[in-house]
């Protein structure tokens, strides 16, 4: 009985001790303020050591520690660990470690088979310290390497040919960042990459992929016609193939291309600077030059317009945006309502409608180049009464005339007006009286002219 009560008292006993021996570590930790036994940070034991002890251990360790990068037997790189300037070894941050260490599971930490691993990367600082350091790696290391393709599909005989992707080796610098990383906190002189590499962005078995892939056969399949001025344009299936293009996965229209498609649909069928074949009233067909009248498609609002169109792959038939006048669904230029201009018969003529209604001798500009009447297809872009015109005389005395009726058709300042101070009209009057460039027209005359025009209607002057 005797024996009995003695093993159980040492038992006891032995438990008290242990328990006496558990706290005692306890207390140690928490009062002593110490990194528990076989802490690494870094590859450096910092067990039993203070923040201030465990700072300089670690400032000695990391001051000259060398890192090589290896991809395979490959040497990218070489580096010191203070290259990526730490900021763990700061005492602050050190205490601040020790604080979560939880004193009453040290003898849990004991009995584990490894020694803790405490993250250096942490702080924002220890981030961009090291991604700094291996985005200037990877930027010069991939100038040599090869680049990682992503899969795409072209359009070729009525189908679209899909191209499968490419790996590359060139380097990730956020995977390059990590691998660091992991190697400084293990305390690791070798920091492996050839698991860094930089993937394909798309490969042919991710959804988006397929989905780009459809969607552009959908739009491929579809009619997209352009109604411009008589005419009706289809653009080609491969027309249509050849704008579309991926973007971080998604399908979407090469901007360039089609603005490039609408720019030269514009000069094939618009008329802006276009040199004209007119038929005269006196003196037969004649050439003009381009003037201000003219069309074109305004290409730089239209050119979203289409891209989104295409994309919504529902086809479409519509006419663009137009900029400039002289635009007729029908395909007609001038038109049967205009004004002609002779130079050399100085006599104008006005047709509204196919038919003439004022037919007048005028006097246009002085045969000089700085005053002559420009030729080409210009427009009325304005009507107005009882204005004055300004302008400055070869003397170089400024003049003003006041008019009844102006009608400006150009953007020099050349127009039609009345002019009362011209004694007679047509003939060779203007070689040594003509006006500094606007076609002067009889009083008696010029009523008719200005109500029986409007804006935009084309002034052919030759």
């Amino acid at each position: 009985m005797k024996k009995k009560t003695g093993f159980i008292i040492g038992i006891a006993t032995a438990i008290i001790a242990v328990g006496a021996i558990y706290v005692g570590q306890a207390v140690h930790y928490s009062s002593a303020k110490v990194f528990f036994k076989d802490t690494e940070i870094a590859g450096v034991n910092v067990g039993g050591s203070t923040a201030d002890q465990a700072a300089t251990k670690l400032k000695s360790a990391l001051k000259d520690q060398q890192l090589t990068l290896k991809d395979g037997s490959q040497t990218v790189a070489t580096f010191k660990t203070q290259k990526v300037n730490l900021k763990v070894t700061s005492k602050a941050a050190l205490k601040q470690l020790i604080a979560k260490q939880n004193v009453w599971s040290w003898p849990a930490h004991v009995t584990t088979a490894t020694a803790d691993s405490i993250e250096l990367n942490a702080s924002d600082a220890n981030q961009q310290s090291v991604k700094a350091l291996a985005t200037t790696i990877a930027a010069k290391a991939n100038k040599t390497r090869t680049a990682a393709k992503s899969a795409t599909f072209t359009y070729k005989n009525g189908q679209y040919v899909v191209t499968k992707e490419q790996k590359g080796n060139q380097l990730d610098a956020d995977k390059v960042a990590t691998s660091i990383t992991n190697a400084i906190e293990k305390g690791e002189k070798t920091v492996t990459v050839s698991k860094d590499y930089i993937k394909p962005a798309v490969t042919v078995n991710s959804a988006s992929f397929k989905a780009a892939k459809a969607k552009a056969t959908a739009i491929t399949k579809e009619s997209y016609v352009y109604k411009l001025s008589g005419h009706k344009i289809t653009i080609p299936a491969e027309t249509l193939a050849s704008w579309l293009t991926l973007k971080n996965g998604k399908l979407t229209t090469n901007t360039s291309a089609v603005r490039g498609y609408l720019t030269k649909l514009s000069h094939k069928y618009g008329t802006i600077n276009k040199t004209r074949t007119f038929k005269s009233t006196k003196r037969g067909t004649v050439k003009v030059n381009a003037g201000l009248y003219g069309w074109s498609i305004k290409v730089k609002s239209e050119t979203p317009v289409l891209s989104k169109l295409v994309l919504a792959g529902k086809g479409m038939s519509r006419t663009p945006a137009i900029q400039g006048s002289g635009y007729h669904s029908n395909g007609t230029d001038i038109g049967s309502s205009y004004v002609e201009v002779d130079k050399v018969n100085q006599h104008m003529w006005v047709y509204k409608n196919g038919k003439l209604v004022v037919s007048t001798d005028v006097v246009t500009g002085l045969p000089t180049t700085a005053h002559h009447t420009p030729t080409g297809v210009w427009v009325i872009w304005s009507k107005q009464r009882n204005t004055t015109l300004r302008g400055q005389n070869d003397n170089g005395s400024n003049y003003a005339s006041k008019v009844k009726y102006w009608m400006p058709i150009d953007d020099t300042g050349v127009g039609i007006h009345d002019s009362s101070w011209q004694p007679q009209y047509g003939g060779t009057w203007y070689k040594k009286h003509g006006s500094h460039g606007c076609v002067n027209t009889p009083p008696s005359k010029i009523k008719t002219v200005y109500e029986n025009v409007s804006v935009g209607t084309p002034v052919i002057v030759f």
